[in-house]
């Protein structure tokens, strides 16, 4: 199996060289660069080429976010994964601008365990948006405030499913925190999925544009009408 190349950028030696231990006790992940600011970071993503880029969204010269989309502008597959100490939803919806495909938004906080990155580097990698529990739980919050704004409706269950569905989980540990059968957990994925117009394609592909489609609707909610919860 070819090892997956990872590019770590913060302006942390601690934090890089943290990250990097804990990545490279996986055989298949090889750290291939290290930056130390964004203009670094985009100089050697260049040189080296990573298949995901875990990025600190603060970095002296260039921000994590605008050096995501430097990246993704070069090489549109690469993976991202922005850390960061705010929950404001504005830097989500940065990040989202272009699709929402292969990035993930977590919160400094709330990895209190750093194994966590290895489950989530996976995930952006095989394609998927992985969004931090924080921020789900603000979405979620917005989306029941502001539900006339948007063109779906969700169940009370459906909103949990898909909020562990946009952390990264796998159904057998949905099935476990939301006290479901997987016959239950299907029968509500599969009324999200129609919600969503969503098409029949393998489980992954769906799972993804569910998320996709709910970081969409949210993201269609004015930032004005909804200032209490994004400040």
């Amino acid at each position: 199996m070819a090892q997956l190349q990872i590019l770590i950028a913060d302006d942390s030696e601690f934090m890089r060289i943290a990250y990097k231990r804990i990545l490279e006790s996986q055989s298949n992940f090889r750290v291939v660069a290290m930056a130390s600011n964004g203009e670094e970071a985009v100089q050697k993503a260049a040189e080296s080429t990573p298949d995901v880029a875990i990025l600190d969204i603060r970095m002296p010269k260039v921000d994590g976010i605008k050096v995501a989309h430097e990246l993704l502008k070069r090489r549109p597959n690469t993976g991202i994964v922005i850390i960061s100490a705010y929950d404001d939803l504005s830097f989500v919806a940065d990040l989202m601008q272009g699709g929402s495909q292969r990035k993930a938004y977590l919160l400094k906080n709330s990895l209190s365990d750093i194994s966590e990155l290895i489950r989530i580097v996976e995930a952006v990698y095989q394609g998927h948006t992985v969004l931090d529990s924080g921020i789900v739980h603000k979405m979620a919050r917005l989306y029941c405030k502001h539900s006339e704004l948007l063109q779906t409706t969700m169940t009370d269950s459906e909103q949990d499913l898909l909020g562990l569905m946009a952390e990264g989980y796998d159904d057998a540990y949905i099935c476990r925190a939301l006290h479901m059968g997987q016959d239950q957990v299907e029968d509500n994925a599969e009324s999200i999925y129609r919600k969503f117009g969503i098409d029949q394609s393998t489980t992954q592909t769906r799972r993804i544009k569910a998320i996709q489609a709910f970081v969409e609707q949210i993201n269609k909610i004015p930032l004005t009408v909804a200032g209490d919860l994004v400040d």
